[in-house]
């Protein structure tokens, strides 16, 4: 690591002596051209038309020292796509996903990764500081899933400008190893006139619900008639309803000579057998509030200060019904006839009666939500003519709230069952017989086991930093950055869960009938075209209202409603953790340039203390573990505080050469860094005791660090026209993997009351660990006017990434590429968009490989101006329906597929 650090910095030094030394030499034999003027700290592309907007675009990345590319917008609700993340997988080099590896594919984007790296190693920030996050999904609140904001607690009408820096210089915020995503909000006397009024009143439509809802967002701006104060005020409110179709698998299990399937077909001893197969359904209702407001003072051209304010809370009820083959089940209990394996996978069994070999899941999460909240001060003085300081000082705060899930779980016998793939999926055939008639009957099943959860997430950040720009203007060297920051953060997880058997053994009396929760037939949308899988059963799913009444019912003062759940014998210590991080950096860095070359040279020094107050099952000394906490039905846990130190000194330089007049070479270097995950950090455990496995974490983690390097070549052709290619690769010296591991945890789905404590089992725990590797690829870019109001553009990336074991790194496509085609002409703009990435490794999800297939979307757009003040807006995504696909180590062996429809959002913006 020293050695590379060393080789970083003396090649950055030569590059820029070699730069001095032989500007006169290079101004003979190539034309001289201006210096380029240097950047300014936030620059500004306006949106007015598609192609005004593509042609500054073009400006900002070519006045950039650092390698960024750049989409904002002045107009409320111009940004080329409603979701942010959806906007910017429409750059080169940028992926966006959805939440996956355990939930599934959601309809929006959440995450974005940039150059095949995980979306935990790209840092994001709004004005340059970090907001803390919130998560509304129950797996998402207390496993990994990065630091970073989700992009479901922010709308795309909060936007002024989005900058992706893929390049890292001294003065930007560490965290992320492959780049930084920096959201500028508005300034009020940023506006044009004394006021301003934008808004924009729509409706979105799901193509799978078939609902329209609401979306209405607003924009108030005043400044007086000097320019020295204003206020911006501005507010949304969102609907969203959704439905995803789905089957999934839910775990793999290598079948052994010791079952009854191994002992009778020796040629499947060593393949994997799917555990569970489930036709699903997911419903959700999204409503996001929340406001923005901006005070701003300038009272001379010395002095400008600046205080914000944001909240956004997303409340995401929603329900999730899963009627399912239990292979886990089958498979330690029962002996097929008959058995079909490919490539390793057992793609085919028939069971015989005797065994239950439906399980059906029927979970409702009202109110199931999260929030995120910041107040920012911003203050710059121009102390004198040549000396500049700005300060930042702010606290941001968020939460994941699951403030109850009630679940009904029922099974049952049936006559036989069978399963065997289909297109897209399996195809399951359970055999009417002992008293099952059929999926859409409630006949023959009964409830087995029944829970509730309550989760609190919480993020909260204090922060402040003070930075100084001095203009020397001496020879090469133009100015000098530096500056301090600091920072105390703390995420904390709290969760109880508990559960048991509606029945005599359990805490109801008698025996509780599946039909006891009324269940009704999946929509009529939930098809095998849909899904494209021909023989998809289709079932019923209990009513998410019974659920919850039957759950509230339960009166023994331990099980039921929440306000019995909470209580020190129900806390999940194994998803519950606390993580305390304070952050103190430092930096200096240079600009320089001459006739023909510009650039900048810095170094920025970390020091992280985190203290992981995690719970484990057994004492430790060397994590300075307490004394044994005896409370909770999960058995005994320890709580783990001891305080890891680290310091880290990352240098970077970024050069620019005008080779000709309009064409430009860049070339980087830098070292870089990411913190882990702090749910990672925390330790948690999450168990699913139908499979015997989990996931977990990991308080040893060391942050991942990477040596990453950047040339480009640039032509810019013309005022809209720009071909460029880059080059890039990132060695990773501490890269964050996932293994696997056994560990013993009670299982509480084997409970019996009284006592409703259940037995040590063995798990399968998936968790992170560190581990080596490297990426390299190349970025290509073109972008053209045609006449006649057409264009287009076309972007592609190429990325070769891999651990040092040869495994596929987290979130690496091979392949993406972005094709837009627009007009506009006489007040009509439209646009076609198809975004294309190919299938990337997720992470390990029941503690088996996963991987998203490779996916391609069309999305348009279409915007007429009725008057310069009124626009008719109809945006429409996932126009060919494409659906999430996710598998194993092979294709074969199957994970998921979901459909979740087109959306399309249309209305009427205005401005005055």
């Amino acid at each position: 690591m020293k050695f590379k650090r060393h080789i970083l910095m003396t090649s950055a030094a030569a590059a820029l002596a070699m730069s001095a030394l032989g500007t006169q030499a290079f101004a003979q034999a190539a034309p001289a051209t201006p210096a380029a003027a240097p950047p300014p700290d936030s620059t500004t592309v306006v949106i007015t038309g598609i192609r005004q907007s593509l042609e500054k675009a073009i400006q900002v990345k070519r006045k950039s020292d650092d390698q960024v590319d750049s989409i904002s917008a002045t107009d409320i609700g111009k940004l080329p796509d409603k979701n942010i993340a959806d906007t910017l997988q429409r750059l080169p080099g940028v992926n966006t996903q959805s939440a996956a590896s355990g939930e599934g594919g959601f309809d929006e984007n959440d995450r974005v990764s940039i150059r095949g790296t995980s979306p935990s190693l790209t840092n994001v920030t709004i004005d340059g500081h970090n907001v803390a996050t919130g998560d509304w999904f129950i797996l998402d609140q207390y496993q990994t899933v990065g630091r970073s904001v989700s992009f479901d607690l922010l709308p795309s009408e909060l936007v002024q400008q989005v900058d992706v820096y893929k390049t890292q210089d001294a003065s930007l915020l560490e965290g992320g190893v492959a780049g930084v995503v920096n959201i500028t909000t508005r300034t009020p006397l940023s506006l044009g006139a004394t006021y301003t009024v934008e808004g924009s009143v729509q409706g979105n439509y799901s193509s799978t619900s078939g609902e329209w809802k609401p979306q209405l967002n607003g924009l108030f701006g005043w400044k007086n008639a000097d320019s020295t104060f204003g206020v911006l005020v501005q507010g949304f409110a969102e609907d969203h309803s959704a439905e995803r179709f789905g089957q999934e698998t839910l775990g793999y299990t290598t079948i052994t000579s010791s079952m009854g399937i191994g002992a009778a077909f020796p040629q499947t001893v060593g393949a994997q057998a799917p555990t569970l197969i489930g036709s699903t359904l997911f419903k959700q209702e999204k409503k996001r509030d929340g406001g923005y407001i901006d005070l701003e003072y300038r009272p001379n051209d010395k002095f400008d200060v600046s205080l914000s304010g944001f909240y956004s809370k997303l409340n995401a009820s929603n329900i999730n019904d899963n009627y399912m083959y239990w292979g886990s089940h089958e498979l330690a209990t029962n002996t097929p006839t008959s058995v079909t394996v490919k490539n390793g996978i057992l793609t085919g069994a028939v069971w015989p009666a005797g065994q239950d070999g439906l399980i059906v899941d029927n979970i409702d999460r009202p109110n199931e939500n999260s929030d995120t909240a910041f107040i920012n001060l911003d203050g710059t003085y121009h102390a004198t003519g040549t000396l500049t300081f700005k300060g930042q000082v702010g606290f941001t705060q968020g939460h994941g709230n699951t403030p109850e899930s009630p679940s009904f779980e029922s099974d049952g016998e049936t006559a036989g069952i069978s399963y065997g793939q289909s297109g897209n999926g399996w195809v399951v055939s359970p055999v009417a017989g002992n008293g099952y008639t059929g999926p859409q009957s409630t006949n023959g099943l009964s409830n087995d086991w029944a829970w509730n959860d309550v989760f609190k997430e919480l993020d909260k950040e204090t922060y402040g930093s003070i930075d100084g720009i001095w203009d020397v203007a001496d020879g090469s060297l133009e100015s000098v950055k530096f500056g301090v920051r600091g920072s105390d953060h703390v995420r904390q997880v709290d969760g109880w869960d508990r559960g048991c058997s509606l029945g005599p053994t359990g805490c109801w009396t008698g025996s509780m009938p599946f039909s006891a929760v009324n269940p009704t037939p999946y929509p009529s949308g939930y098809s095998s075209s849909a899904l494209g899988i021909p023989g998809l059963l289709i079932p019923i799913g209990g009513q998410p209202g019974n659920v919850a009444n039957i759950i509230n019912a339960i009166n023994d003062g331990v099980h039921g409603p929440p306000s019995s759940l909470v209580q020190p014998v129900n806390y999940y210590w194994l998803g519950s953790f606390k993580v305390h991080e304070v952050d103190t950096e430092a930096y200096a860095e240079g600009k320089f340039s001459s006739d023909w070359w510009r650039g900048n040279v810095g170094l920025r020094v970390t020091d992280t203390k985190e203290t992981p107050n995690a719970n484990v099952s057994a004492p430790s000394a060397a994590e300075d573990t307490g004394a044994a906490i005896t409370t909770s039905a999960y058995g005994n846990y320890y709580v783990t505080n001891k305080t890891y130190d680290y310091v880290d000194i990352l240098p970077s330089a970024n050069v620019v050469f005008d080779l000709q007049k309009d064409l430009l070479l860049r070339v980087s270097a830098a070292e870089t860094m990411s913190r882990p995950d702090y749910s990672a950090l925390g330790g948690t455990v999450s168990l699913t005791n139908l499979t015997l496995t989990g996931s977990g974490g990991n308080t040893q983690l060391k942050p991942v660090k990477a040596a990453v390097y950047d040339v480009a070549l640039e032509y810019y052709y013309g005022p809209s026209s720009i071909a460029a290619v880059s080059v890039f690769h990132d060695d990773l010296q501490s890269y964050v993997t996932y293994g696997n591991h056994t560990a013993q945890y009670i299982d509480q789905q084997l409970a019996t009351c009284p006592t409703c404590t259940g037995p040590l089992e063995t798990y399968t725990i998936s968790s992170p660990q560190n581990t080596t590797g490297e990426l390299s690829g190349v970025e290509l870019q073109v972008q053209q006017p045609i006449g006649g109001g057409f264009g287009f553009q076309a972007n592609g990336t190429y990325v070769d990434g891999h651990e040092a074991s040869g495994a596929p790194l987290v979130g690496t496509s091979k392949y993406t590429y972005n094709l837009v085609a627009y007009y506009e002409k006489h007040g009509l703009s439209a646009r076609l968009a198809y975004t294309y990435r190919s299938s990337f490794f997720v992470g390990l999800s029941r503690a088996a490989v996963e991987n998203q297939a490779g996916t391609g979307t069309l999305d348009a757009s279409l915007n007429y101006e009725l008057t310069p003040r009124l626009t008719l807006t109809l945006d429409a995504l996932n126009l060919t329906n494409d659906k999430l696909k996710y598998y194993g180590e092979n294709t074969t062996q199957l994970i998921a597929v979901y459909d979740n429809g087109t959306q399309v959002n249309a209305g009427l913006r205005f401005k005055f």
